[in-house]
């Protein structure tokens, strides 16, 4: 990923709506497989800026690390005062045979080229009995100029998704669509920023959004938190997946 789109999510994710909202959303998930196992070994591949790694420190949980390749993405990291900290391919993770409790995959597969690898290396390193969590975006024809500053090598579909989970090994929990009552919505935008790009002054579709409608738009994402927890929606921007490495 470019470095001024480090930048840029350094500057929005502690508000923009779809951070916001992915986040609460996501580490429900998290927080209702940890439970009061404040001790568990966690780790995020792909940690990014590390606002995640922090925000599971000030949950509460002790033994979370940041996994990332790019030392830039670190370099974000260290200026949290985070320490727990590897720099690494993915494609080989750097650790020991059944390492890890939790392991985190946000937004992060559709950037790896072989993205069954990255699954049997994070089977490899995760316990009998852990925990697999993934976030990816849906759909290839909603390919957009963010998957392109992002270096996207694709979207997925839950199908596609479910097959590849599955081939490395895991046990799906569960496996849904997100971001779906957004989803009209998000289609017609990047149809209208792919035809008419060149009247966007923009370098990330975080800008796209009039701060005024923040907060309507992450209310609307936030709403999908308790459906989740009962229903798989059909479509959606994003797919979540959590799945187990069998005992």
């Amino acid at each position: 990923m470019e470095k001024n789109l480090y930048d840029n999510i350094q500057q929005v994710e502690a508000t923009h709506w779809w951070y916001k909202a992915r986040r609460e959303i996501i580490f429900d998930w998290v927080q209702r497989i940890l439970r009061v196992n404040t001790n568990a070994r966690v780790m995020d591949i792909g940690c990014g800026t590390g606002f995640n790694v922090a925000y599971l420190n000030k949950l509460g949980y002790k033994n979370i690390t940041g996994f990332d390749f790019s030392a830039d993405a670190l370099g974000y990291c260290r200026a949290r005062n985070l320490t727990n900290l590897i720099c690494g391919n993915a494609y080989h993770l750097p650790l020991s045979l059944a390492s890890f409790d939790v392991i985190l995959t946000l937004d992060i597969l559709e950037h790896m080229q072989d993205d069954e690898q990255t699954l049997r290396e994070i089977f490899r390193v995760l316990k009998p009995g852990g925990m697999l969590v993934i976030f990816v975006p849906a759909y290839q024809f909603l390919w957009s100029f963010q998957d392109e500053i992002s270096h996207h090598v694709r979207r997925y579909t839950a199908n596609e998704l479910s097959t590849k989970v599955q081939h490395a090994g895991f046990d799906i929990q569960k496996i849904t669509y997100a971001n779906t009552f957004m989803f009209p919505a998000i289609w017609a935008g990047r149809l209208v920023l792919k035809n008419f790009r060149r009247f966007f002054k923009i370098t990330s579709e975080s800008q796209m959004n009039p701060i005024w409608m923040n907060d309507f738009l992450y209310a609307i994402f936030r709403s999908e938190l308790i459906l989740l927890r009962h229903i798989n929606f059909p479509f959606g921007v994003s797919i979540l997946c959590v799945c187990c490495k069998p005992a």
